[in-house]
């Protein structure tokens, strides 16, 4: 990748932080302080968590030292979090704009947990996105449930909100995006090897937020991947998947085996130039022109959108499926 990629995602990050800000600011602080079962304790503890971890990325990968976690506590209301998330958004435009391409591919190490961790400067800055990406979905579910939706918060949005129909990069690199869609699996499969621990009640039981069951969730994210890649492909819309055309997770995964295989045949028949190249589709509000890696990312960040979803259901009937960070596959893989 290159650093206006970088830079594109991170657009992308502070627009749809401020949509879920812009929400959150229509609940009452009862609810922004009640009690969840979604991790990090309330809605005000969720927000912070978001906006710490980008700080503290930031903090280890651009050396601004070590200037303490930020926590719930110290912010007494939603008004104290919008104005440190608007300075965190000037840390992060000024250390976006020190890079040069070639910085991209250094190597950061640390310690943790009394192991030594190394992460390649392009992955750790994706990782933050898809980790706001994760956290922002958990938020939006809460944010629903009391009535106060953020509404879509997909990168193809913030393209067509942004005006941003192609891109001259030719910085995303198949090794990049194969990357990515490598993490993309990894992390259906956990969900998916969670989903088979739940009862037939349970994967069926409708909720308020996301595609109205943890079934129909899944069933839209394999969804998403087999209607982009034919689109993507071919040029063609096709006809949505719908749950009730499958009675478990065993029908969903052997259909989604297949969807894999198709997507990574379409993956390997690319090259970095078709990455780069403008492509155009007919959308809902008519014609749209993208470069093509933008499509393929948008795939990889709506797929970390739902399965945070997913991970909230099946962390509430008990199987969580663990920690899904872009981090953790690479020190799994």
């Amino acid at each position: 990748m290159k650093v206006e990629d970088i830079k594109l995602y991170y657009s992308y990050n502070a627009w749809a932080n401020y949509r879920i800000i812009d929400a959150a600011a229509k609940v009452s602080p009862e609810q922004l302080a009640a009690p969840n079962a979604l991790g990090w304790g309330s809605l005000h503890g969720m927000l912070t968590h978001t906006l710490e971890a980008e700080s503290g990325w930031f903090n280890f990968l651009f050396e601004r030292g070590d200037r303490g976690r930020l926590k719930a506590e110290d912010f007494a209301d939603l008004a104290a979090l919008r104005a440190r998330w608007q300075a965190q958004n000037e840390i992060t435009r000024a250390c976006l704009d020190t890079l040069a391409d070639a910085d991209l591919t250094r190597i950061h190490s640390r310690e943790r947990g009394g192991q030594r961790f190394e992460t390649v400067l392009w992955q750790a800055l994706v990782h933050v996105v898809n980790h706001g990406t994760q956290h922002r979905s958990e938020c939006a579910a809460l944010l629903t449930g009391l009535g106060s939706s953020p509404g879509d918060m997909d990168l193809t949005l913030f393209l067509n909100d942004a005006g941003i129909s192609s891109g001259p990069s030719d910085g995303a690199r198949r090794a990049d995006i194969d990357l990515l869609f490598r993490y993309n699996d990894w992390a259906n499969e956990r969900i998916l090897a969670t989903a088979e621990q739940v009862s037939a009640d349970e994967f069926a039981r409708p909720n308020d937020f996301g595609w109205g069951s943890l079934k129909g969730a899944l069933v839209h994210l394999m969804d998403a991947e087999y209607a982009w890649r034919v689109l993507l492909k071919d040029g063609e819309h096709v006809e949505w998947l719908q749950p009730e055309d499958f009675a478990d997770v065993a029908a969903i995964r052997a259909r989604w085996a297949e969807e894999r295989e198709a997507f990574w045949t379409y993956l390997e028949s690319l090259s970095s130039d078709d990455l780069s190249a403008t492509i155009s589709y007919e959308g809902d509000a008519g014609k749209r022109y993208r470069a093509l890696w933008h499509c393929l990312a948008h795939v990889v960040n709506h797929g970390t959108q739902h399965r945070a979803e997913c991970a909230a259901l099946l962390t509430g009937f008990g199987h969580s499926p663990g920690n899904l960070d872009f981090t953790v596959f690479l020190s799994e893989n």
